[in-house]
């Protein structure tokens, strides 16, 4: 049986039986590849010209990002679009799908009232600024996932997946770092590693301090100076942000879970450099309380 349960401003938590899942999963990966044949045309809320990417960047995560069920947070407007998916193809013979499995999980999708999951009444204005951020965090996800979608990390693995790996470290060790710092955590690769520039950041509204923290924990190219002495500088100058997005980078990237699933002599080679430059920042923070 399918359950959601709102947890915050816009966003809930989705179970599912894995029987259930992949057959949610192909419906989805069916109404973006066959958008023009379906009644989402004129469901998905938004201009026309950006509701064929709403689908197929929904299709993507759950395909490529998200595993086995239960998930966390959310976003309401991906669960709106997953129902109309569901409901709108209901009767219809799908490819990979069971007729009676898709009746069902339509009539549950009705019963659970999805719309009404997300009533307002009785939020608290604290609430609601806590939400905002939360969604704009989301927001910064959805982006990230898109850019990085093809990319694979040195174990073959989905690249995003590390930045998202860093955000939720990042939250563990820090929870006090605000809004920027969480941004940056996500976007950490953006300039590095998908071409973006820290103008089409600002022209997506991010702020000066999320951009000066990706700035500076992004490698300069022939600046001269060797990794040990970068880290060196980014203890001494850099902002507090920068240093502790750098260090749950580093401690990601030297997690004995990735290691593992490396070539023995490259897990040992990543293993010592990335060492003694988390040493040298955790030193800094410890140096600062």
């Amino acid at each position: 049986m399918i359950s959601i349960t709102r947890t915050e401003y816009a966003f809930a938590t989705i179970d599912a039986s894995t029987r259930e899942w992949e057959a949610i999963k192909a419906i989805v990966r069916y109404c973006a590849n066959n958008y023009r044949n379906t009644e989402l045309l004129y469901r998905i809320p938004g201009p026309e010209e950006q509701r064929l990417d709403k689908l197929q960047s929904l299709s993507e995560i759950m395909d490529h990002v998200w595993g086995a069920p239960p998930h966390e947070d959310i976003y309401r407007d991906q669960l709106f679009l997953i129902t109309n998916c569901i409901t709108d193809t209901d009767g219809k013979a799908l490819p990979d799908v069971d007729d009676e499995l898709h009746a069902n999980l339509a009539e549950q999708m009705y019963s659970l009232g999805v719309y009404d999951i997300f009533n307002d009444d009785n939020v608290s204005d604290e609430q609601w600024a806590s939400w905002q951020i939360e969604r704009s965090i989301h927001n910064t996800k959805t982006w990230i996932i898109k850019l990085h979608s093809k990319q694979t990390d040195k174990a073959g693995q989905p690249y995003v997946q590390h930045p998202l790996r860093v955000h939720m470290r990042l939250q563990k060790l820090f929870p006090d770092a605000d809004e920027d710092v969480r941004h940056a955590a996500l976007l950490h690769d953006m300039i590095e590693d998908c071409g973006i520039t820290p103008q089409a950041l600002r022209e997506r509204g991010y702020s000066d301090k999320t951009i000066h923290i990706v700035e500076t924990v992004t490698k300069q190219a022939d600046n001269g100076l060797t990794y040990k002495q970068r880290i060196q500088q980014l203890a001494k100058t850099g902002p507090l942000g920068a240093i502790q997005v750098k260090l749950c980078d580093l401690l990601d990237n030297t997690d004995p879970e990735r290691l593992k699933s490396l070539p023995p002599e490259k897990a040992t080679s990543l293993s010592k450099r990335y060492s003694k430059a988390i040493e040298i920042l955790q030193s800094h923070l410890d140096n600062l309380d």
